[in-house]
């Protein structure tokens, strides 16, 4: 009598286990569809001018699935030019990708619109200024404007900059969440 007792609750506590495990699996119908990005630093080299001055080049590949957004920060001084261009590597699309420039809440390159539906381009290229009024933060946003995820974008990019006289870097990559 006592093995049958033993057995029973064996197979209730079994049951009762199974029937959770599985109505928390059905529970789980949507899954995240948020497209992502990557990126890798071809080279970082240091120059320095005639004069004397000291620049960072950056050069970046990067790899959006449609819709995903890649952001580039700069710290910057004031009077700091900028120089910035990229091209897309063997565009399936025809030009799908879209960049400008943010300071602040300000987009200052360029003055057109962004997001699914925005004309894009196969390639860019831009020189800009840190200014006073603009502030010291300034970010590079790259888009890809196909909307199917599995339309994917490499992108090749390189970005100047005088250096830090500090030494510290310039440039941040900030992390993608989920």
């Amino acid at each position: 009598m006592r093995k049958s007792k033993y057995i029973i609750t064996a197979i209730l506590l079994i049951s009762i286990t199974a029937t959770m495990l599985l109505v928390g699996c059905a529970g789980q119908k949507t899954t995240s569809t948020i497209p992502s990005r990557v990126y890798s630093i071809v080279k970082v080299t240091e120059i320095t001018d005639l004069q004397g001055v000291k620049w960072e080049n950056y050069q970046l590949r990067l790899t959006l699935e449609g819709g995903a957004t890649f952001p580039i920060d700069l710290n910057l001084a004031n009077g700091n030019v900028v120089s910035c261009w990229y091209t897309t590597e063997k565009p399936a699309s025809g030009g799908s990708v879209n960049f400008q420039v943010e300071a602040g809440t300000s987009v200052i390159y360029p003055t057109g619109t962004t997001g699914t539906g925005a004309v894009g381009n196969t390639s860019d290229k831009l020189t800009f200024t840190a200014t006073t009024a603009n502030g010291t933060s300034y970010r590079l946003v790259f888009h890809n404007n196909l909307t199917d995820i599995n339309s994917k974008e490499t992108i090749y990019t390189e970005i100047n900059y005088p250096a830090n006289a500090s030494g510290e870097d310039s440039i941040f990559i900030p992390l993608q969440t989920n």
